[in-house]
């Protein structure tokens, strides 16, 4: 079982300038969220512990999860603060999004009993990036490790996310000493250590040796059409890509987080597991949306 701690959201996208912007397509989620319902589709347990408004954002973002089979007793509602909104600016000129963060602050520390049957704790960065939801990260954290869990981290770290304006570098090299597993992007990691004008393969070991350094003692570099790069410290694996065809990124990376646990989960080596993770990931690339038709069938398709 995998439990998830991150935010969970809603996302308002727009084609437009913001400056100008009338018209929002609203999309419910949150990275921790969509990993969850695809690790459920894939028949693995997943659970949920988030806080999000009593409102009807929240309520659909529950709705949604719970119908995929995710575990959402542990999600919190919050009568105060409403659900935290992500407005996104999809153009090509430059694509941009800010944040106002709602419940997901607010998140409280659920018992001891939340750990029971749980062998993978997943953060998104989120949870550490503001009070006074980072104490309580802190403390589940403190927690699983007593406990012998194995951690997870998403270092989707943004300098927009973090209350001070800038990435705590500090506070994020510290979660990562915990670290067994983690999938950084290029972009995650540009954002992390800063960017290096060097040639892609030199830039990519570079990235990967920055986490492992820090203590991560897995650590998966997905890099678009480049494919993934994965190391358990050792050499660098090239995983290529899956897709068959490319309509839409969102959720791919979600994916192939889901297909990484389902491997692990099934006791395939962290290689073996990065390869059923690229396999998810390419079959989300052939759809619009992060609503995919998921299921364990397709880990048996050529």
């Amino acid at each position: 079982m995998v439990l998830f701690v991150g935010e969970l959201l809603a996302d308002m996208i727009t084609e437009e300038n913001f400056e100008s912007a009338e018209h929002f397509v609203m999309k419910v989620g949150g990275s921790p969220g969509n990993i969850a319902r695809y690790l459920s589709l894939l028949g693995k347990k997943a659970v949920v512990l988030s806080r999000v408004g009593s409102d009807i954002i929240g309520k659909r973002i529950i709705d949604s999860l719970s119908r995929c089979g995710v575990d959402v007793s542990y999600i919190q509602c919050d009568d105060i603060n409403g659900t935290t909104l992500v407005f996104v600016q999809r153009t090509e000129l430059s694509p941009d999004f800010f944040v106002i963060r709602g419940a997901d602050r607010f998140l409280e520390y659920p018992g001891d009993d939340i750990f029971d049957g749980v062998e993978y704790l997943h953060f998104s960065c989120w949870p550490f990036t503001t009070q006074p939801v980072s104490k309580t990260a802190d403390k589940i954290l403190e927690w699983a490790l007593e406990k012998k869990i194995r951690i997870a981290f998403d270092p989707n770290c943004r300098d927009k996310l973090f209350s001070c304006g800038k990435i705590q570098r500090e506070k994020i090299i510290d979660v990562l000493k915990s670290v067994e597993v983690s999938k950084p992007s290029l972009d995650d990691s540009i954002a992390l250590f800063g960017d290096v004008d060097y040639e892609f393969n030199d830039k990519v070991r570079y990235y990967i040796d920055r986490y492992l350094e820090a203590g991560v003692k897995n650590v998966v570099l997905t890099a678009g059409k480049y494919g993934a790069f994965a190391s358990d410290g050792g050499r660098i694996v090239p995983i290529p890509s899956d897709a068959k065809k490319i309509v839409d990124s969102t959720g791919a990376g979600d994916g192939f987080w889901a297909g990484m646990y389902y491997g692990l989960l099934e006791n395939k080596t962290f290689i073996e597991s990065c390869i059923i993770g690229s396999k998810i990931a390419g079959y989300i690339l052939g759809f619009v949306g992060a609503d995919v038709p998921l299921n364990i069938t397709i880990l048996n398709e050529n």
